[in-house]
C-alpha cells in the first residue's frame, strides 16, 4: 500500500506534468486525464493516513462518502473524473475552457486537502 507522501509526491507531479500538457501542447484532453489522477492521489493520500488503499474508483468513491474531510471535495472531484472519463472513453472534444474549469476545482480540491494535511500551499 502506497503511503501517504508516495501520494502526495505523485500527485505533484501528475500536477506539473498536466499543466505542461495543456500549456505546451494543446491536448487538454490528456491534461484533464492527468490533473484528475493528481486529484485521486490527493484523495488517496488522505485515505492512505486510514490505512485505506481503493483499488477500485467505486470503492475510491465509497470512502470519500465516509470521510468528513473528503465529502467536502466530493462534487471537485467528481468534474474531473467525468470530464476525464468523457474524454478518454466518449471522445468529448476537451477545450482550453475545459482545461481552465478543471483547473479551477482542482486548486479547490489541492488547497482542501493539502491544508488538511498540514502541507505548505
Amino acid at each position: 500500500m502506497p503511503t501517504k507522501d508516495q501520494h502526495i509526491q505523485k500527485a505533484e507531479r501528475n500536477e506539473k506534468f498536466a499543466k505542461r500538457i495543456a500549456e505546451n501542447t494543446g491536448y487538454f484532453d490528456w491534461a484533464v486525464t492527468v490533473l484528475f489522477y493528481a486529484g485521486l492521489h490527493y484523495i488517496d493520500a488522505v485515505l492512505a493516513v486510514s490505512r485505506i488503499d481503493p483499488h477500485k474508483h467505486e470503492e475510491r468513491q465509497d470512502s470519500i462518502q465516509k470521510n468528513d474531510t473528503l465529502r467536502r471535495v466530493y462534487s471537485e472531484y467528481r468534474m474531473l473524473e467525468t470530464l476525464s472519463r468523457n474524454a478518454r472513453y466518449y471522445a468529448v472534444e476537451i477545450d482550453a475552457n475545459d482545461w481552465h474549469a478543471a483547473d479551477v476545482e482542482f486548486n479547490a480540491l489541492r488547497a482542501h486537502l493539502r491544508t488538511r494535511m498540514n502541507l505548505p500551499g
